[in-house]
């Protein structure tokens, strides 16, 4: 079990060593706003490192973001690990420094075998802005071997989100996600999205 992919709230949970994982997906939101991803992340030591692209579209244009990632977690008991992400994002064709860094606190309490609970808790940092919280909670049940059941709640941009969403595991290294995330308050749109995660060995 782990979250991770689209879903907001991400797990204090590392890929196996050696490993890399590149996800995607697709977001449709109101208003005809549009977003691809593509990214993945490798185990490098203690740590994960990664790299992602995403591309914006909407009614009043359209831009590209691209972010790294450094992830470290640790198992401090039995069925509790925590962990911290941080990201760099910036825009192509700007100032070499980034737009915004996120820094987030991770936690994932196993409640049984089949039921985990993650929370995580950081902030963006935005330079020469009002810096923005970014938090939220999940609650991930895997009632099935390759089923899913993912909910979480939580704060992006400003906007608190309820998403509710199921995984399919196709195979040994495979599966597909779609999400609906509902927008409870705030000012960015409610959304579905489609995302497709992948897990190989890389050495």
């Amino acid at each position: 079990m782990a979250a991770g992919g689209h879903f907001a709230v991400d797990d204090a949970v590392l890929l196996e060593p050696g490993h890399c994982g590149p996800e995607t997906w697709w977001t449709h939101g109101q208003g005809s706003q549009d977003l691809l991803h593509g990214g993945m992340n490798c185990r490098v030591g203690p740590v994960e490192l990664g790299g992602a692209v995403e591309h914006a579209r909407g009614p009043d244009g359209s831009e590209t973001e691209r972010n790294l990632e450094i992830k470290w977690a640790r198992q401090v008991a039995e069925r509790l690990s925590v962990g911290v992400d941080l990201q760099p994002t910036w825009q192509p064709h700007t100032q070499p420094r980034p737009d915004a860094t996120r820094a987030v606190l991770l936690a994932t309490w196993r409640l049984r075998e089949e039921l985990a609970l993650h929370l995580n808790l950081g902030r963006d940092f935005v330079p020469g802005g009002p810096d923005l919280a970014r938090h939220g909670v999940a609650l991930e049940w895997q009632p099935a071997k390759a089923w899913t059941v993912i909910a979480d709640r939580y704060l992006d941009q400003g906007t608190n989100f309820l998403r509710t969403g199921v995984r399919w595991i196709g195979g040994d290294a495979w599966s597909v996600d779609l999400s609906r995330a509902q927008r409870l308050s705030g000012p960015s749109a409610s959304n579905w999205t489609l995302g497709f995660n992948y897990d190989f060995r890389a050495d």
